[in-house]
């Protein structure tokens, strides 16, 4: 599709129901630009739109995307253009390139450019069914922390303080690995007693995470190392990266994966960790813990940062297959079978 010279002109250009899907895009994606998404969300919309807008020209018979206009996109064509679309793509495609149409219908609305979203006929393949995979070990939080606290004998230049508050933030906030690699010192605000970190999510939203006097007695004193092992880091500017690695730079994402598996071989707990989780098993596991724990599903989609509610009430299931297995594996359980089986 032929992008605008200018998308800020394009914006401010009037739509009306006769406008180019070219135009639609771009005034979209400029609206979108106010509640500063990542750039490569952006990228991801425009590739979904473009996407199944060359679908629609070629099924259609248009020639050119830049030749389609807003009356072109009936129902019917956009059907067509996501079955086309869809034997070809991956499930999860399909839906995020249904979830970028049906945001730049509900922005054409909202303009007055169009009565309503015809993307409610159009139909997505459904998102799977998967369980969080959280650690099945039911003492893995105290084991990891009893390990991150002890000296790595065999470890280069080892740091059990940094080990610990990076794994303590982990086990009681359940942030993802990323946010973690962004913390920097301005993330930790609040004074004591209402002490908070910010931190910043997919698509760059902020949100608060409250921090008990435990976690923040214990990032202390890691900063207070810190500050002896390297005297020229900043500790007082808010930039100054929270978690390093042993040479004083920011601990990567890569570089915290290795640094908690290697705490789950020394706790022992490698076999119970699932396949392919590593550090987003300890969220899974805040998630389900907390949970269980009697925390409210709305308060604990605001501390994971989902999007979408939905994504949370996965841990509902998560906790009632735990459960099950606790009633299951219930001495009582054992007598009720004993008994079915004497009485047959």
């Amino acid at each position: 599709m032929t992008r605008s010279p200018d998308a800020a002109v394009v914006a401010r250009r009037r739509l009306t129901p006769t406008s180019s899907l070219g135009d639609s895009l771009e005034a979209w994606l400029v609206n979108l630009g106010a509640s500063k998404p990542s750039p490569a969300t952006l990228v991801a919309y425009r590739r979904d739109v473009e996407g199944i807008a060359g679908r629609l020209a070629v099924l259609e018979d248009f020639g050119q995307i830049g030749d389609v206009a807003i009356p072109d996109l009936q129902r019917s064509a956009l059907r067509a253009a996501f079955s086309s679309w869809a034997s070809d793509h991956a499930a999860s495609s399909v839906r995020r390139a249904h979830s970028a149409w049906s945001s730049l219908f509900d922005f054409l609305v909202a303009e007055g450019v169009i009565e309503g979203n015809p993307m409610a006929a159009v139909l997505k393949p459904k998102a799977p069914t998967v369980l969080p995979r959280s650690i099945r070990a039911r003492d893995a939080v105290a084991r990891l922390l009893s390990a991150a606290s002890e000296v790595d004998s065999r470890a280069r230049d080892p740091w059990p303080a940094r080990d610990l508050a990076l794994i303590a933030t982990f086990c009681v906030t359940g942030m993802r690995e990323a946010e973690a690699a962004g913390l920097d010192l301005g993330s930790l605000v609040g004074e004591p007693g209402a002490r908070r970190m910010e931190v910043r999510g997919k698509g760059g939203k902020v949100r608060p995470i409250p921090i008990d006097a435990t976690l923040d007695q214990v990032l202390a004193g890691y900063q207070r190392e810190r500050g002896d092992r390297f005297p020229k880091h900043d500790l007082d500017h808010p930039g100054t990266p929270l978690f390093v690695s042993a040479r004083g730079t920011r601990m990567t994402v890569d570089q915290i994966r290795y640094l908690v598996e290697k705490l789950y071989v020394r706790a022992g707990i490698r076999a119970q960790v699932p396949a392919g989780a590593l550090v987003h098993a300890l969220r899974h596991t805040f998630a389900t813990s907390a949970l269980e724990a009697g925390a409210d599903v709305v308060e604990l989609q605001e501390l994971l940062g989902h999007a979408s509610l939905e994504t949370t009430r996965r841990y509902l299931s998560a906790t009632a297959q735990g459960l099950r297995h606790v009633i299951q594996s219930h001495p009582s359980q054992a007598a009720l079978r004993q008994s079915l089986a004497d009485s047959e």
